[in-house]
């Protein structure tokens, strides 16, 4: 075989191999309207600067980290928008390893932990792993019991999978630690709810999440950063939403920062 038929073999391969489109692991400026505020300070400031200062005195210290959880978020919002399997599959799995990070190197009482979990749920739930996906649901349940999303993530999940009853006990278990929340009392209704509502628990006292919390003002030394939060509705879950299905199509219905 001569040099010119090795070219032409190698060439062929690689016109015969699946296309996938590898993108840079940092978000783009796009990418980075989607994440929370937080996220663009984690990833293009320098450890020390006033806005980064001012994130990890809000955050905790364990903000060292979260640049893990912010290309996880961005990975699960890629895997929405893929143009093939192989694509999905190579997001979903670095979004995995990016998230699972966060449980093996951040503190477990870190502050943006219930959303990691979160988060976990939604990769194995569009991986199509149940155990696992179900598992993480509850963890961030169990971490922050008025997280909205964590319910209507897992409600969603056992109505996708046919079991309307635990996903109205789950509906019915959120309700009762966030009782004015819209999507919530909704979704109560569709499947199935009676009026009145719940009886709500008395909450503990607790501060914001940091996802729900305005973006911290900077030491004195330095003007407070100009951040815009990015729209927030219930739960970055599959099944309804995040970059190309437009937010909020009929297979894209979940945002990871938009409003109850």
């Amino acid at each position: 075989m001569n040099m010119k038929q090795v070219v032409w073999g190698l060439l062929a391969s690689l016109l015969c191999m699946p296309a996938m489109a590898v993108e840079p692991w940092v978000p783009t400026d796009a990418e980075f309207a989607s994440l929370p505020p937080f996220c663009k300070v984690k990833m293009k400031s320098a450890q020390g600067s006033p806005d980064y200062t001012a994130w990890e005195q809000t955050l905790g210290k364990d903000f060292l980290h979260t640049h893990h959880y912010c290309a996880g978020i961005n990975f699960i919002n890629r895997s929405y928008r893929a143009r093939s399997s192989q694509d999905k599959r190579f997001n979903l799995n670095s979004a995995r390893g990016e998230l699972q990070y966060m449980v093996t190197h951040a503190d477990p009482g870190y502050s943006l932990m219930p959303d990691v979990h979160l988060n976990l749920g939604v990769v194995y739930s569009l991986s199509n792993q149940a155990a696992q996906a179900i598992t993480h649901f509850n963890k961030a349940i169990e971490l922050n019991p008025r997280q909205p999303r964590a319910y209507n993530a897992l409600a969603d999940y056992y109505a996708k999978t046919s079991q309307t009853t635990k996903a109205l006990e789950t509906v019915t278990e959120g309700l009762r630690h966030n009782p004015d929340t819209r999507s919530l009392q909704r979704r109560y209704m569709e499947l199935g709810g009676k009026l009145p509502y719940p009886a709500p628990i008395e909450p503990p006292q607790q501060a914001a999440s940091p996802q729900e919390a305005a973006p911290p003002a900077v030491p004195e030394a330095a003007p407070a950063p100009t951040v815009k939060a990015p729209e927030m509705r219930d739960t970055p879950v599959p099944a309804e939403a995040v970059p190309a299905p437009a937010i909020g199509s009929p297979t894209n219905p979940y945002c990871r920062f938009c409003p109850d």
